[in-house]
Formats: structure tokens, C-alpha cells, sequence
């Protein structure tokens, strides 16, 4: 995808959003290797703990979409972001200390190597194809979107 098509998006994304009086963002960030698709699993202690996700996180003030999915992407797995293919689109959800945050997922390509994990964040790792999915603990959200995902890939 080409920078000035991701600025339009994001600048789309961002006017829907405080038109909807949100001001929270996340992303989430799919990667695949040989048509499976990358998830991480939460350290036990922390918020949906020994569950499995997409990596990805919170945007940070003056921080681009792309540039928060190529900093969580490397932050969380050491994997470096080499471009994003396709914007999947946003969810709605509650966290802890926000009452309403709104998550884009993106795909994206990687530069080759291997997955590093922060220790303080995820705990494991998988590269799961839709048999795999089934198996693996997951919040129901999170469950759809990485079904739909991998359903894709076949």
C-alpha cells in the first residue's frame, strides 16, 4: 500500500472516529509465513492472560497508524515491518481504564527473521492456519477477526 493511501485512510479513520467521540487507538498487525498467520499469547497476569492475539498496541500522541503497527510489530516480536499490504478495517471495545478504543488491523510484509518476544508482554508464540485456530485459548472478538484471517489464507 502506498504511504499517500495510507495517510488518506488514516485521515478518513481519525474524522470517523471523533465524529464518534473517540479518541483511543489501537492497532493490530497480521502477519504471515508460508499462509499462516502469526499470533502471540498474554503473559498469565496481565488483562485476558494465556490468551493468544495479534501483536499490536496503543497509538501514541503524534504517532501515525504506520508507524505505531511498525513499532508494536518490532516492540512485541522483533519482526521489522517492511510494508503494509491491506487495512482490515476497526472494532469497537472497552479496556481497563477506557470506555471506548477503537483497533484498526493491517496486514503487513516482514523483513526475513525470527520472532523475539518482550518477555513482560507475551509469553508464546504460533503460526496457525484455521485447524490450528481452534485449539488455541482467545477472546471471542479476537477469535473472529483471526478467523477470518486465516480463512482468507487458504
Amino acid at each position: 500500500m502506498r504511504p499517500e493511501t495510507l495517510t488518506r485512510i488514516e485521515r478518513q479513520l481519525r474524522s470517523e472516529a471523533h465524529r464518534d467521540g473517540i479518541a483511543h487507538f489501537v492497532v493490530g498487525v497480521a502477519v504471515f509465513r508460508d499462509r499462516k498467520l502469526l499470533v502471540v499469547r498474554r503473559v498469565p497476569d496481565d488483562y485476558h492472560g494465556g490468551m493468544y492475539e495479534l501483536p499490536g498496541g496503543g497509538v501514541e500522541s503524534g504517532e501515525t497508524f504506520a508507524e505505531c503497527v511498525a513499532r508494536e510489530l518490532f516492540e512485541e516480536t522483533g519482526l521489522r515491518v517492511r510494508r503494509i499490504t491491506d487495512f482490515l478495517g476497526g472494532i469497537d471495545y472497552a479496556t481497563r481504564t477506557k470506555a471506548r478504543v477503537r483497533k484498526y488491523s493491517f496486514v503487513v510484509d516482514v523483513e526475513p527473521g525470527e520472532v523475539a518476544l518482550e518477555p513482560g508482554e507475551h509469553d508464546a508464540f504460533a503460526w496457525i492456519d484455521a485447524d490450528a485456530l481452534e485449539r488455541l485459548p482467545m477472546a471471542p472478538d479476537m477469535r473472529e477477526a483471526v478467523s477470518a484471517l486465516v480463512a482468507d489464507s487458504h
